[in-house]
């Protein structure tokens, strides 16, 4: 599932940028005769702030190797969290046709912290620990935007799909003993950032006359696909990382543009 959902964004992406490309020019009547140095093809068109809150999937059951021992056995109980989200990016002109017009730029997010714990089953035998760590993503997409006309000036459907890299910061890595303080908690992992290929997808609606008639605001579900990250092991007897899984998030989202 998550090389389908790879192949279908790089699949986009590529039919994008190459509509992108096209549109500059197909944009203008009299394209054959415009002066690039003096007319630039691509203008700005809005500057986006976004604000929301979304629903993170993260987290992986999994074995973590010990020298000389069995190893422990990493659980998962709670891999949903909620919090909030920011935003910002800017689209330029693309391409103008009667039912739909596409717009193109980048658009980066701060997703802000959420929380993983679970249980570590020592030697696969005693579950003497439990433990819990947290992660924040940084994407940065390239993103086309679709403007669907409908009946009403009022409004449009907008739809948005984007790629590209997202810096994931795992940290705060704790365990805590469950069998009244007996076990001592070996804190095994330590903080780790890495970057990891992300894409999102967004269906929602623009209202054109808002805002005293001035700002187009928008109202979108978006649905971010965040990649794997993982901590560190701390020591070399230790001899796996702990990898934070496949991470999904599901927003909702209120933008303005100016």
């Amino acid at each position: 599932m998550n090389q389908f959902i790879k192949d279908r964004c790089i699949q986009g992406a590529i039919f994008l940028l190459s509509s992108f490309f096209s549109s500059a020019f197909a944009m203008h009547p009299d394209y054959k005769d415009v002066n690039f140095s003096s007319q630039p093809p691509f203008q700005l068109k809005n500057i986006v702030f976004q604000i929301g809150i979304f629903d993170a999937s993260q987290g992986k059951a999994q074995d973590i190797e010990i020298q000389d021992l069995v190893g422990d056995k990493f659980t998962v109980k709670s891999q949903h969290d909620q919090n909030v989200l920011l935003g910002l990016g800017f689209f330029l002109e693309g391409l103008h046709k009667e039912k739909y017009n596409l717009m193109y730029g980048l658009n980066a997010f701060y997703l802000a912290g959420t929380n993983v714990k679970g249980d570590v089953i020592q030697e696969h035998l005693f579950t003497n620990l439990s433990y819990h760590y947290s992660i924040i993503n940084y994407p940065v997409y390239l993103v086309g935007k679709a403007l669907i006309n409908t009946s009403s000036e009022r409004y449009n459907i907008i739809m948005d799909l984007g790629i590209g890299p997202n810096v994931i910061s795992a940290k705060h890595f704790a365990e805590q003993s469950v069998d009244n303080g007996i076990t001592i908690p070996d804190n095994a992992f330590h903080n780790e950032t890495q970057i990891a290929f992300s894409a999102t997808l967004g269906l929602g609606i623009r209202f054109n006359k808002l805002l005293n008639n001035m700002l187009p605001v928008e109202i979108a579900y978006r649905f971010f696909y965040l990649g794997e990250g993982r901590l560190d092991k701390s020591n070399n007897q230790i001899l796996d990382n702990l990898k934070t899984g496949n991470s999904y998030a599901n927003a909702l989202i209120l933008s303005v543009s100016i």
